[in-house]
């Protein structure tokens, strides 16, 4: 790694800020460096995204775009950890910004407040270094899914329902493994929390991971010492995890290259 070349050493205050991580193998100074110069574009920031967020800025990622046109809810207080009664009723990317900034002004953060489609995705994720899928709609995923693969862009996706979680990282680089289709097309993926309920610190541990795997992709790159293609899943009452490779459809419309 030649991060060095394009990046200021570490000044006194990100030394103190980052020195329970800096003292990790898997980031240490290089890693930090990277960090600072990473974007990762957060698509949905209810449960999921919003904590995910608030984990990406106290880590020290340079730039970070939050994505969502949704408005803060009461229903939403249950889990979705960075918003309180002040910001019922604003919209959810601006609520999440304002906070944000309190903990990093130094940060590159931006907010769109949209929903992702199949036209604004393209330019939404085209200078990303990893996009975080914190939806929870099936349609959504595809097409961010689609979006991350045209672009070669790693995808780290997460989800939770009822008392379980789930999780995937997908290279999109179709070296090997399936995509977030291909799994649609294997199991019976389930709709969102809304249809099941869910407890919010259950949200909070896929988050938690999804997070975790971003940030060490982050620090290290491919090198990182992470599962790509894995789906995993998460029992949080028996606290049990169970994954399994996921192998590419040879029908993906996506991902499956006939040639």
């Amino acid at each position: 790694m030649h991060s060095h070349s394009f990046t200021q050493p570490l000044d006194k205050q990100d030394i103190q800020r980052y020195s329970r991580q800096l003292m990790l193998e898997s980031v240490e100074e290089d890693g930090q460096a990277k960090l600072a110069n990473s974007h990762a574009v957060v698509v949905g920031l209810g449960g999921l995204g919003s904590l995910v967020a608030r984990y990406l800025v106290g880590a020290g990622v340079g730039s970070i775009t939050l994505v969502d046109g949704d408005t803060v809810d009461i229903s939403n207080l249950q889990r979705q950890v960075t918003y309180n009664e002040m910001h019922l009723g604003e919209l959810k990317a601006k609520s999440l910004y304002n906070e944000l900034r309190k903990v990093n002004p130094k940060l590159n953060i931006k907010y769109k407040s949209l929903y992702v489609d199949s036209n604004n995705l393209p330019t939404l994720i085209s200078s990303a270094n990893c996009v975080l899928d914190c939806t929870d709609k099936i349609d959504t995923r595809k097409l961010i899914n689609a979006a991350t693969y045209r672009a070669s862009t790693p995808l780290f996706i997460a989800a939770a329902s009822g008392l379980s979680w789930q999780a995937l990282n997908l290279p999109q680089n179709s070296t090997s493994g399936g995509c977030y289709a291909c799994l649609v097309e294997y199991i019976n993926v389930r709709e969102d929390c809304l249809s099941k309920g869910v407890l919010g610190p259950v949200v909070g541990m896929a988050a938690c991971h999804q997070a975790t795997q971003a940030l060490l992709f982050l620090a290290k790159g491919f090198s990182a010492n992470i599962k790509w293609g894995h789906y995993l899943t998460g029992k949080a009452d028996l606290g049990s995890l169970k994954s399994f490779t996921l192998p590419s459809s040879s029908t993906c419309e996506v991902c499956h290259d006939p040639n």
